[in-house]
């Protein structure tokens, strides 16, 4: 697989950098992919996906190695990620035309609003700033633990509590406002 990333870059030490990134990041990549999907395949072809991009954009990384390069990945392999779930919870979220004929009316308007609220609370969630959203988005949308969340974002457990507490004020606030 590694064969067909280089084949989307030209020069020789852009290569050099982009094998130091796979064999150094795809592991984390994967595991960043599958704490926002819960599906190792889907993840895989996230990862993949990310691949691409990273090669297409190899002119953006100075060292392979560094703190700077690992947040790009990471939050690449992870944006991609939310654009897959997005994707699917807007296919999952839509009243299939089948079950609206057989549907009584009150079920159906039930059904409306609940989606809607829904809908409603996490694009409130994804409208925080980042150090809250992240938080909320993976213990409120995915149904994460706080350990996991912290051992994910690479934050301490108290840490990420906190950030929940905060974010909970702020999220009530947001919703009063509408």
């Amino acid at each position: 697989m590694l064969a067909f990333y280089m084949s989307f870059i030209d020069n020789e030490d852009d290569r050099a950098k982009f094998e130091i990134i796979y064999h150094t990041y795809r592991k984390r990549m994967v595991l960043m992919a599958e704490s926002v999907l819960h599906n190792k395949q889907d993840a895989e072809d996230v990862v993949h996906d990310t691949f691409i991009k990273i090669a297409r954009n190899m002119n953006s990384i100075d060292d392979p190695e560094s703190e700077k390069t690992l947040s790009y990945v990471i939050k690449a392999v992870k944006n991609t990620a939310i654009n897959l779930l997005n994707k699917n919870e807007r296919r999952n979220n839509l009243i299939e035309l089948d079950d609206v004929e057989n549907m009584p009316d009150e079920q159906f308007l039930e059904k409306l609003k609940i989606n809607e609220n829904y809908k409603e609370i996490v694009n409130a969630i994804r409208k925080l700033n980042d150090t809250y959203r992240d938080v909320m988005f993976y213990h409120f949308v995915k149904d994460m633990k706080i350990n996991e969340i912290a051992d994910l974002l690479g934050r301490k457990k108290s840490t990420v509590k906190q950030q929940l507490v905060r974010g909970k004020k702020i999220l009530i606030e947001k919703l009063d406002e509408k």
